[in-house]
């Protein structure tokens, strides 16, 4: 199905708060734009934007006043994006909102529009960051002082949602929460806040599917800025040491507690405490290791913020040890003595037995 920008200009079928009561509503909301790296995925979003588009008819054809504006911060950066590749329609009609809106009351919605409904019953916390995100993204785009849609009884129509997204939601709210800890929440904020997006009343089951799909491996690869190189090493000596990779691509420095735990008892590996690594840096670090006895082991390394909760991506560390333990050693020296010494008393007996003999 076409993908179809939503702009709906809604009389007073909506129920708004009293102070709104009077006048028409005017909504300038749609379905994600772009994908969770910013890329245009809606080829028909700058038609729209025409004077003749969808959302060109509502700006250049707008009806009289009094009415309200709701609007969503997503959309608006989008036509920010397509301003930033030169695109003179894009810049035509933010010009036009920014004048046709002067004076009139303005409400943002919760960021990317969600059912506010249902992420209210799901996550309310969640749900209040996304308003915040939403008003302050559309005051830094309009320049401007706005007002929060929350609570403010322009609430929109509800959205389909299943276990699979329900699922992917609480995993990356976890995700974000956790890495917040350590980077700077101002440099995930846009990153966390798109996850609402997946939540737009807008969107039909296959738009929905297809966005989840992108935003899978969009949120993994924020987590992974963040990370512990895997790699695989040969062990010949008791006590040895291995380059360990450290990696944070995050734009602000992290601190971090570095921790190893061997999935067997073969070798023992030393814990780091406060390891800072800088804004967009690769470290290496040269890790002591103690082997106790030969054979593979597998080791889990990952990073732990302050309050001892994984963050970022964990490395796997294959090792594969041909050493012998030193009890080992003794026991073959001890045995190689021995059969050397029955096998010269052997000798002995041989020769005396000999010479008996004659």
């Amino acid at each position: 199905m076409k993908r179809i920008l939503f702009l709906l200009f809604i009389l007073t079928f909506i129920t708004p708060a009293p102070a709104q009561a009077a006048g028409n509503s005017i909504w300038i909301a749609s379905p994600a734009n772009r994908n969770y790296v910013g890329e245009i995925i809606n080829k028909d979003f700058e038609k729209s934007l025409a004077p003749t588009g969808d959302l060109g008819k509502l700006i250049f054809q707008p009806v009289a006043r009094p009415r309200t504006w709701i609007m969503d911060a997503a959309l608006l950066e989008d036509v920010q994006y397509l301003i930033t590749k030169n695109s003179t329609i894009a810049t035509n009609w933010l010009t036009q909102l920014k004048k046709e809106s002067r004076g009139d009351t303005i409400y943002a919605t919760a960021y990317g529009n969600p059912d506010v409904i249902y992420l209210n019953s799901l996550a309310p916390t969640e749900l209040n960051f996304y308003y915040i995100v939403g008003l302050q993204h559309l005051q830094a785009v309009l320049l401007k002082n706005v007002l929060s849609e929350k609570g403010s009884g322009y609430a929109w129509r509800r959205a389909k949602i299943d276990n699979d997204l329900r699922q992917f939601f609480n995993n990356s709210r976890q995700e974000f929460s956790l890495i917040s800890t350590a980077v700077n929440p101002k440099e995930v904020e846009t990153d966390r806040a798109r996850i609402a997006q997946l939540f737009s009343p807008q969107l039909d089951g296959a738009q929905r599917n297809e966005l989840l799909k992108d935003y899978r491996v969009g949120q993994s690869n924020v987590i992974k800025k963040l990370r512990i190189v895997s790699g695989r090493y040969q062990i010949t000596t008791s006590n040895e040491k291995i380059p360990v990779t450290l990696v944070n691509d995050f734009n602000s420095p992290v601190k971090v507690d570095l921790y190893f735990t061997p999935l067997n008892n073969r070798v023992t590996f030393p814990q780091y405490r406060q390891i800072t690594l800088n804004a967009k840096s690769k470290i290496q670090v040269s890790v002591p290791i103690k082997t106790i006895a030969a054979g593979d082991t597998t080791v889990i390394a990952r990073f732990e913020n302050g309050k001892g909760k994984v963050i970022g991506t964990k490395g796997i560390i294959e090792l594969s040890s041909t050493i012998i333990s030193p009890a080992v050693s003794r026991f073959t020296t001890g045995a190689g003595l021995l059969l050397i010494l029955a096998a010269v008393a052997q000798s002995v007996r041989r020769v005396r037995k000999s010479r008996a003999e004659k």
